[in-house]
């Protein structure tokens, strides 16, 4: 139980799979939202940048073991910014929160990653005012952690290494009672955030993927989560 929900979890318990009850929202990927080639996903705002050759398209995938893939247009900076409908999650004390995403770039240092959660903005990567997430940028193989509130930020770098190819796990747990954020990558606990912690303002799921070279760079995406317990 958290917070008088009954909550499933596996591999680790800040871990959430799924939670039901009266004071649960949550959100699970899955292909029919993401829909046929072209078509941006529903119920998600996109903003996508396609200068060169190609389109950015996050498209279904039906390989086993992925759900969507984002591919990007062919310059550099090509790629696509994705915010999940409404602001419907707050880190504050009488909340629980678990995101989650596993996925695979197929060219690591020549591509630019944030996934999390973050107020409404296009061009995250290029500086969000509130925010809780990962990072990894061009020219680079090297995971950040961050927590932003006002845009003073609490960042700890270095705390991974995203590899070409291969399924990368990154997760991270808010717990209220503490005003701690747990970030975890491939099912170990990375860093702790007790600062700069955005609680004065709603976030939406956010994944934002950007080549950095003119050439068609993919994301593939297994899963993604967001599960808030006590809104």
């Amino acid at each position: 139980m958290v917070r008088g929900q009954l909550a499933y979890y596996e591999g680790h318990q800040m871990r959430l799979v799924d939670a039901v009850g009266s004071d649960v929202y949550k959100y699970e990927l899955r292909p029919d939202i993401l829909g046929a080639t072209t078509t941006d996903p529903r119920g998600w705002t996109s903003t996508v940048v396609e200068a060169g050759s190609g389109t950015t398209e996050w498209d279904a995938n039906d390989t086993a073991g992925r759900v969507g893939t984002i591919t990007c247009a062919a310059n550099e900076d090509d790629g696509g910014s994705y915010q999940l409908l409404g602001e419907n999650i707050e880190l504050t004390s009488d909340q629980d929160v678990y995101v989650g995403a596993k996925l695979q770039i197929n060219d690591v240092d020549q591509t630019d990653l944030f996934f999390g959660l973050a107020v409404t903005d296009t061009a995250l990567l290029g500086g969000v005012a509130d925010a809780v997430y990962f990072e990894s940028v061009d020219g680079s193989a090297s995971i950040s952690t961050v927590t932003e509130k006002d845009s003073t930020e609490t960042q700890n770098d270095s705390a991974g290494t995203l590899v070409d190819a291969t399924d990368i796990l990154l997760e991270f747990y808010f717990d209220g009672s503490s005003s701690s954020v747990y970030f975890f990558i491939d099912g170990t606990l990375v860093n702790t955030h007790t600062a700069n912690i955005p609680d004065d303002e709603a976030l939406r799921l956010t994944i934002e993927f950007l080549t950095g070279e003119a050439t068609a760079n993919t994301c593939n995406v297994q899963f993604m989560r967001v599960i808030q317990i006590g809104r």
